[in-house]
């Protein structure tokens, strides 16, 4: 524990700032958890929302390749800074939008360009820490993230309350503030020559490795189940009679678990296999789907959302770390930008086949994800 902490101390300055920036951003988060519910007050089925979420994942599918190339060519602050200044326009228009179509439309765009600055994030943190330190590096990392993700939905249950509006304002707000820090503050990191930078030479690179292939497709899956705590998690608090800011509480609890935990977790499991460590993330993310089967009380919410944490805790800071282990130095923006294909593909099938079922069947939905979960385990532990 103490050399972990120590660790911690060697990160360099522009890492802190990074940090400081991502949670800033991640408080803010307030409208993609209640975005199937803003939709479906607005009059609209769960079928038509399942087109915006759908859109926003395809956006994000779309993000990885131009954010992969825009890291690795242009750098990872100028990356992050379109990225997130775009994401702020994309969901200021997003608020005045009614119809399911136009939403659809405009959440297209606000996937591509919120979710363009992931690999050049995953990217930047591989060029400012040495191998030795990514564990760490994640689990930090993660922690902002969670420090805002614990307050961030609690705080938007209440808004969504009384006005949706404000919850996109105080998204893009945050997400503007997000893009002048990246801008102003953080290095560019590694840059790849234009004749070096194309997508053709990270194929042929990513073809030939398989561990990374696997990989990529236990992402697909976790996607899955990752994407339902934003899309049918909130609609079946609803089915079942609950409140919004109860929705927000629950979510919170994540947020609130891993700043409290994931560190000293980390430290107390940072010998152990990575491979066994993310294959019983999956399992645990994917087997807490069991307890929402049938009609649970809102205990059963809180006993879900706690075992989801716990998996996502072993599994998410080791996942990229291990991602990192196997990409070339010259191809991290394109490697991470295939990491983040496989999330944005995960969210279309998601968005498209979830909600559908879930109208008929929420069960149908918790069994499917759960098999999704024991897959990617079972791909990750075989490779």
């Amino acid at each position: 524990m103490a050399s972990f902490f120590h660790d911690i101390r060697l990160l360099p300055r522009p890492f802190w700032v990074l940090v400081g920036a991502t949670f800033v951003n991640r408080f803010g988060i307030f409208v993609w958890p209640f975005l199937t519910l803003y939709i479906t007050r607005c009059g609209h089925s769960a079928a038509q929302a399942s087109w915006a979420v759908a859109a926003y994942s395809g956006g994000g599918f779309c993000a990885a390749l131009l954010g992969g190339w825009l890291a690795d060519r242009l750098g990872r602050n100028v990356t992050l800074a379109l990225s997130a200044l775009g994401g702020a326009a994309c969901m200021l228009l997003l608020s005045q939008a009614q119809d399911w179509r136009w939403l659809s439309v405009i959440a297209f765009f606000t996937g591509l360009m919120s979710e363009a600055g992931a690999p050049a994030g995953n990217a930047l943190v591989q060029d400012l820490v040495p191998d030795h330190q990514r564990v760490v590096a994640y689990a930090v990392l993660r922690f902002a993230i969670n420090l805002g993700w614990s307050f961030g939905p609690a705080v938007a249950g209440w808004l969504a309350e009384s006005s949706f509006f404000w919850l996109f304002a105080v998204d893009a707000l945050t997400s503007a503030f997000f893009g002048v820090i990246a801008w102003t503050c953080l290095p560019r990191g590694r840059r790849t020559a234009a004749h070096q930078a194309g997508w053709a030479q990270a194929w042929s690179s990513i073809r030939d490795n398989r561990p990374f292939l696997i990989l990529a497709l236990s992402c697909v899956l976790m996607s899955w189940v990752f994407r339902q705590t934003s899309s049918t998690f909130p609609l079946h608090f609803e089915r079942n009679g609950l409140p919004a800011h109860w929705t927000g509480t629950v979510l919170a609890l994540n947020g609130v678990m891993i700043c409290l935990l994931e560190v000293p977790l980390a430290a107390w499991t940072r010998v152990w296999p990575v491979r066994a460590m993310l294959a019983m993330g999956y399992l645990l993310m994917g087997g807490s789907y069991l307890l929402l089967l049938g009609s649970p009380e809102l205990p059963r919410f809180f006993a879900m959302m706690i075992v989801f944490t716990l998996g996502e805790m072993f599994a998410f800071s080791r996942q990229q770390a291990y991602a990192a282990s196997l990409a070339p130095d010259d191809m991290r923006g394109r490697y991470s930008g295939v990491l983040s294909l496989g999330w944005g593909l995960g969210g279309i099938l998601s968005a498209l086949v979830s909600l559908r079922l879930f109208d008929d069947s929420p069960d149908m939905v918790w069994s499917i994800t759960v098999l999704l979960g024991i897959g990617a385990a079972s791909m990750i532990l075989r490779r």
